[in-house]
């Protein structure tokens, strides 16, 4: 296990691959698959704010791991927030995920 200091140093000198490496497997593909359609469609329509709402079915994957990733990827204003049931609620769960794409 990394020692306090390692953490520290290693914070300040990983590069961009080496985040992106250490954060990719925390994102399902399901996931991974839905954003990269959505930010494929956005391109092509000249669009930069990308919204996306995932049911449960594709995505349950932890908003602080989604929110990560696209960082690490280089997007902007990143907000990821799910609503998913408590107990003896039966709605869907979703979660939305906003986004910017950089100039």
């Amino acid at each position: 296990m990394l020692t306090a200091r390692q953490s520290s140093e290693l914070l300040s000198s990983m590069s961009a691959e080496e985040r992106l490496q250490a954060l990719n497997h925390k994102v399902k593909s399901k996931t991974k698959q839905a954003l990269e359609k959505k930010i494929r469609e956005s391109v092509a329509a000249y669009e930069r704010d990308i919204e996306l709402t995932l049911k449960a079915n594709v995505c349950t994957d932890e908003d602080e791991d989604i929110e990560a990733l696209l960082k690490a990827l280089g997007y902007n204003n990143v907000k990821v927030t799910s609503d998913f049931p408590g107990y003896n609620e039966s709605y869907k769960g979703t979660t939305t995920i906003k986004f910017t794409i950089p100039f």
